[in-house]
């Protein structure tokens, strides 16, 4: 008999970190994609791959990235500050869910808004500052039997281990490199 807790296998979820702890490099993981841009700030970005211990989960989706009119696009998607604030509102709600399944928390529903403010002045070059993401703000709202300290350990832990919110709360090296194309 399966027993499921907030949409997970309980056990599933026991023996993916039994396997981990056994095996480190099982937790190495490499994320491919690629985005192909075609005109303005419109574009598509699509997954490709992860890869683990040299094997291959293929992955085919597609994120279509533009700005509003206002902003000097067309409105076809997301741009890319809602990407990332969706990546972060994914990762920090998925991390929540599952330390409270890992500590035998139910939750019976579970609702983060995010908010962001960014500066064109930077983004334009028109001043030194930074044109990268500010004031940025997870507000969680959570119904559960569990106490409010519980629920507070709980994101305690998620922003501790959660991907995305490690990545954009502490530097990270990114390399960009360029190949022209005849």
């Amino acid at each position: 008999m399966t027993t499921t807790l907030n949409g997970w296998d309980v056990e599933a979820m026991t023996q993916a970190v039994t396997m981990v702890k056994e095996q480190p490099e099982a937790g190495l993981l490499t994320w491919r994609g690629r985005s192909i841009w075609d005109g303005g700030f419109g574009l598509d970005v699509r997954t490709r791959e992860i890869e683990q211990l040299g094997e291959v989960m293929d992955r085919h989706f597609t994120l279509r990235s533009d700005h509003p009119p206002e902003l000097l696009g067309n409105n076809t998607g997301t741009t890319a500050v809602e990407t990332v604030l969706a990546a972060l509102g994914a990762c920090m709600t998925g991390q929540f869910a599952a330390e409270a399944t890992a500590r035998g928390v139910r939750i019976d529903s579970l609702t983060v808004d995010l908010e962001c403010t960014t500066d064109l002045n930077g983004m334009f070059g028109l001043q030194p500052i930074r044109p990268g993401l500010r004031d940025v703000t997870l507000s969680y709202r959570v119904a559960s039997d569990a106490d409010e300290e519980t629920l507070q350990e709980i994101l305690d832990a998620a922003r501790s281990l959660s991907p995305v919110f490690d990545t954009v709360t502490k530097p990270v090296a990114v390399a960009a490199t360029l190949q022209k194309e005849s």
